[in-house]
């Protein structure tokens, strides 16, 4: 308040000062008129200007508080979404450890199994090849003996008269009787 009128008294000595004529007179009612004016404004709104003021630089001072506390709080929730990305990373690599091992194990206990099967197979073909082979080997012994049949029919019906034939069959009976 005080400021404002001392530059008003200022404004008005200075157009004193100044040349004379038409122009000094307006110059010194309007410094005058501003004079009046701020004393006015000063004198009846005073207070509230300072009131605003205070009100104002108040505020300023909050929202500054305010805005440290909200980027200490920023800072807090970045600290703590740092630490449960360090977890959630931690956790990540542990599960990922933990999915090979049980990957590893289960590729184990597939191939014990699969060759179990395998061997299981094998075994089962074996025996399947051994009764087959035995069947092949009877039927051959049939065969055999069949056509060994055949040809000693056929070498006896040729070489051999009813004579040796009564012959051969009184020996066999006195064969099977003793």
């Amino acid at each position: 308040m005080k400021k404002a009128l001392l530059i008003a008294l200022f404004v008005v000595g200075m157009s004193f000062a100044g040349e004379g004529g038409e122009e000094s007179k307006i110059l010194i009612w309007k410094a005058i008129n501003t004079v009046v004016l701020l004393a006015i404004v000063a004198y009846f709104g005073g207070k509230h200007i300072k009131k605003f003021l205070e009100d104002r630089r108040q505020a300023v001072a909050n929202m500054v508080l305010e805005a440290q506390k909200a980027k200490e709080d920023s800072i807090k929730a970045l600290q703590e979404a740092k630490r449960k990305l360090e977890e959630a990373n931690y956790k990540l690599e542990e599960g990922i450890k933990l999915a090979k091992e049980t990957a590893e194990n289960e590729r184990k206990q597939a191939l014990a199994q699969a060759n179990e099967i395998a061997e299981r197979i094998k075994a089962q073909a074996k025996e399947t090849i051994d009764i087959e082979v035995k069947k092949a080997e009877l039927k051959l012994k049939r065969y055999a003996t069949q056509k060994a049949i055949e040809v000693a029919q056929n070498l006896l019906s040729q070489k051999v008269d009813s004579e040796t034939s009564k012959a051969i069959i009184n020996k066999t009976i006195k064969g099977l009787e003793a």
